[in-house]
C-alpha cells in the first residue's frame, strides 16, 4: 500500500504544476486584458476631453467663451497638457485670454495643489503652468525647487521663475548655475529663453565667472548659441582681473572669435604665444575670424608650431580671411620654408579652388 502512494506522488505533483501553470496565465491574460480595457477607457476620456476643449481653446485667440463645461479631476489634468501646449504655440494678446481662462477653471487653483503631487510628472505639469500663469504666489516654492536633487525638476523651476520675473530671478540663477555640475549648458542657454538673448548671455557669462574652470568653460563655449554681444564685457573684465584656467581662457577666445568683435583682437593676438598648445589653437581660429591683413604673418608663423593642431588651425584660419583667395594663398604657401607647414595649406588650397571653380546650380526651364 505504502508502495502504491510513493508511485502516485509525482503524478500528484505534476498535476499540482500543471494547475498551477494554467492558474497563473490565466490570471496574467485577465491582468492584461484588465490593463487594456483601463488604458482604452483612459484614451477615450481623453479625447472626449480634447474635442470639448480644444476649439475653445482656439477661440481665445479672439475672446474668451462665455460659457465654459464643468471639469473633474481626471479632465483637468488632459486640460493642463491642452492648455500648456496652446500657450507656447501663440503670442501676444491671445495669451492674456488663455490666462483668463485657467483663472476662470480653476487651472491656477488645481496647478497649485499638483506643485507637491507624488508623481514626478505631475509636479512638472504644475511647474509648467505656474510658470506660464506668472503666478507670483509660488515665487519660494519655485525657487526651492533650484536646489532638488532632480536635475529635471530644478532646470524647469528655473524657466518658471524668468517667466514669473527674469530681472529678480537671475540674482537667484546665477550663484545655482555656477554650482550645479548636472546642469547642461545647452539646457541653461535654453531655459533663459523667456529673458530674451541678451539678458541670458550676461547672466551666463556672470555664472562663468564665479564657476568652477570646468563648468566655467562648458558655459562660455554654449554662449555662442545666445549670438549676444552682452556676453563679452564680463569676460573681458575676468581676463583683466588675473589669469584664468587655461580652459576659461580658451573658451574665452573661442568665444571671441564667434562674436567677431574687433576690440577683441588685441587680446586674440596677446595669446598666439601663450605656452599650453590648445589656448593657442584658439587663438589661432579666433584670429582667422577677426583679424585684418598684418595679421596673417601672426598665422605664418604658427605654421611652424610645435603642435601639428595649432599649425592645422593656423592654416585653416589663414584660408578663412575674408580678403583670401587661391592666387594669394598658393604664393603664401611656396614662400614657406619647411616642408610642414606647406603640407598643412595644401588641403585648404584645394578646397579654396573647389570653391571658386564650383558650377552654379543649373535653373530648369
Amino acid at each position: 500500500m505504502l508502495a502504491l502512494d510513493q508511485s502516485n506522488l509525482p503524478l500528484r505533483i505534476g498535476s499540482i504544476a500543471a494547475i498551477s501553470i494554467y492558474t497563473a496565465v490565466f490570471l496574467l491574460l485577465l491582468g492584461i486584458l484588465l490593463l487594456r480595457f483601463l488604458r482604452l477607457n483612459k484614451d477615450r476620456r481623453r479625447h472626449a476631453v480634447t474635442e470639448t476643449w480644444r476649439p475653445l481653446l482656439a477661440q481665445c485667440v479672439i475672446e474668451v467663451p462665455d460659457t465654459l463645461p464643468p471639469l473633474t479631476t481626471r479632465d483637468h489634468l488632459v486640460l493642463l497638457y491642452l492648455w500648456n501646449h496652446c500657450y507656447e504655440s501663440i503670442r501676444g494678446e491671445a495669451r492674456t485670454n488663455l490666462k483668463e481662462l485657467a483663472r476662470r477653471t480653476g487651472t491656477d487653483r488645481f496647478a497649485k495643489e499638483l506643485l507637491h503631487a507624488r508623481l514626478l510628472r505631475r509636479r512638472l505639469l504644475a511647474i509648467v503652468t505656474l510658470g506660464h500663469l506668472q503666478e507670483r504666489s509660488v515665487w519660494n516654492d519655485l525657487a526651492a525647487m533650484l536646489q532638488a536633487d532632480n536635475a529635471f525638476v530644478s532646470l524647469v523651476a528655473a524657466k518658471a521663475l524668468l517667466h514669473i520675473d527674469a530681472k529678480e530671478a537671475i540674482p537667484l540663477l546665477v550663484p545655482i548655475i555656477s554650482r550645479r555640475n548636472d546642469w547642461s549648458p545647452l539646457k541653461v542657454v535654453g531655459i533663459f529663453e523667456p529673458a530674451g538673448a541678451d539678458i541670458a548671455a550676461e547672466a551666463i557669462a556672470k555664472a562663468a565667472c564665479e564657476a568652477t574652470p570646468v563648468i566655467g568653460a562648458r558655459l562660455i563655449r554654449h554662449l555662442a548659441a545666445t549670438q549676444s554681444q552682452h556676453a563679452l564685457p564680463p569676460l573681458r573684465a575676468l581676463l583683466q582681473q588675473g589669469t584664468p584656467s587655461d580652459d576659461v581662457l580658451a573658451a574665452c577666445l573661442f568665444l571671441f572669435g564667434e562674436c567677431s568683435d574687433p576690440r577683441d583682437v588685441a587680446t586674440i593676438r596677446a595669446h598666439l604665444s601663450y605656452p599650453t598648445w590648445f589656448v593657442r589653437l584658439q587663438a589661432a581660429s579666433a584670429l582667422g575670424k577677426v583679424g585684418v591683413e598684418e595679421d596673417e604673418a601672426r598665422l605664418i608663423a604658427l605654421l611652424d608650431d610645435e603642435h601639428w593642431w595649432v599649425r592645422y588651425r593656423a592654416a585653416e584660419a589663414l584660408s578663412n580671411l575674408p580678403w583670401m583667395t587661391t592666387e594669394r594663398l598658393t604664393g603664401l604657401c611656396s614662400g614657406l620654408t619647411t616642408i610642414e607647414a606647406q603640407e598643412h595649406l595644401l588641403p585648404f588650397i584645394a578646397q579654396l579652388n573647389v570653391k571658386a571653380y564650383r558650377p552654379a546650380p543649373t535653373i530648369p526651364p
